[in-house]
């Protein structure tokens, strides 16, 4: 059993735009469709649980119901990046320990290849992430001044979906509710923090699942859709 866990509560504050970015449009849908959609077509997806904040429910709660036979629930997210995720974890009521993939509805070019990939991988891990190179140097920096310049081969860049096991996330989860000290950016970072001995998976990442964060993002993600529906 798989179900996914997908994240549509951002405020978009980095964009910059009146419409909240999980809800522009590309070629014609909008981001959150693209992403649920692709959910939604994979065989091995049994349910998709859509977070979202309080404004947004109605409408991404229409869109869902529009395009997705598979989302069960349209729930009411959290402050946070990470409280959002528990919210869609803690819904899942499951004896049998399913696999659980979290999305930001902001990549639009989750790509099926990469789903069964993670998917895959939690055959063996109980948690894993998409992963690609870095390919730029990368400076440590403190006030402005560089410090070190670390050995870019041993870094990756990570992508969602990510997967796990329900008993692992959503005990890594409640550890971090009770610790005030730690903003996790992801929740591989949740596992790996409080979880240590927990191994982390990795698989390819996919160039073209890039995340909309800034306005420029947008050009490409109009340049990647147009190269990939040229017929």
């Amino acid at each position: 059993m798989a179900i996914v866990v997908l994240l549509a509560a951002g405020s978009g504050t980095r964009f910059d735009s009146a419409v909240p970015k999980q809800l522009l449009d590309l070629g014609g849908k909008s981001l959150f469709e693209h992403a649920v959609t692709a959910f939604d077509q994979h065989p091995e997806i049994n349910e998709i649980v859509v977070i979202t904040s309080k404004r947004l429910i109605t409408e991404i709660g229409n869109l869902a119901n529009h395009c997705s036979k598979k989302t069960t629930q349209i729930l009411e997210g959290g402050q946070t990046r990470a409280s959002s995720s528990y919210v869609g974890i803690n819904s899942i009521s499951s004896s049998e320990n399913p696999k659980v993939l979290i999305h930001d509805a902001a990549r639009p070019f989750v790509s099926r290849d990469l789903i069964t990939q993670c998917l895959d991988a939690l055959n063996q891990f109980d948690a894993v992430s998409p992963v690609i190179p870095v390919k730029e140097t990368i400076f440590e920096t403190v006030k402005d001044e560089v410090i070190s310049i670390p050995d870019r081969t041993k870094y990756v860049r990570a992508q969602t979906p990510q997967g796990f096991r329900l008993e692992t996330i959503k005990a890594a989860h409640e550890q971090l509710n009770a610790d005030e000290s730690f903003t996790p950016t992801d929740d591989c970072g949740i596992v790996m923090k409080y979880l240590p001995n927990t191994s982390i998976g990795v698989v390819d990442g996919d160039e073209k699942n890039i995340k909309i964060t800034y306005p420029i993002d947008m050009i490409l993600a109009k340049a990647i859709y147009d190269e990939t529906n040229d017929f």
